[in-house]
């Protein structure tokens, strides 16, 4: 039996990510299925990374409940000095916040790449400097269980 791996659900998940906030929604410059160091300015920027597994058994013929855990890191440009503020960026964070919710619960039931997906807990805002830039990053954790591959 093949154990799932989480890069399916990353991958599965940072493309529901990009339609919704890129395509539909235009509220996200770019969506990444790992944890970007550098974002070289760009804004808002929305990765989806790894987090943890916990596999547990749950009887006594070795099946096991298949749990991982995601993270995605929303990061929105603080302020450029001239026509985004710092308003700007809070009201930014909050759509794409709301829009992440969307897709995780039109998405929590089972799918190819899924039994369920949910909120991992609370998520946590931030503030960050990469690249030379100031950023406000909200970290939210999710939470899928996955089938046998």
């Amino acid at each position: 039996m093949t154990q799932p791996n989480r890069e399916t659900a990353r991958d599965a998940l940072t493309v529901l990510l990009n339609t919704r906030l890129v395509t539909t929604d235009e509220i996200v410059q770019i969506t990444y299925n790992y944890r970007k160091g550098d974002l070289g300015g760009q804004s808002p920027v929305v990765c989806v990374s790894s987090s943890g597994s916990m596999r547990a058994r749950v009887d006594f013929s070795g099946d096991r409940e298949n749990v991982i855990h995601l993270m995605i890191h929303v990061f929105v440009l603080y302020s450029d000095q001239s026509s985004w503020s710092e308003d700007d960026a809070e009201d930014r964070l909050d759509a794409i916040e709301a829009a992440i919710a969307d897709v995780v619960d039109g998405n929590s039931g089972k799918t190819a790449n899924w039994h369920w997906i949910d909120y991992g807990g609370r998520s946590e805002r931030m503030d960050v400097t990469l690249g030379g830039h100031e950023y406000i990053v909200e970290a939210i954790p999710i939470t899928v269980q996955m089938d046998y591959g």
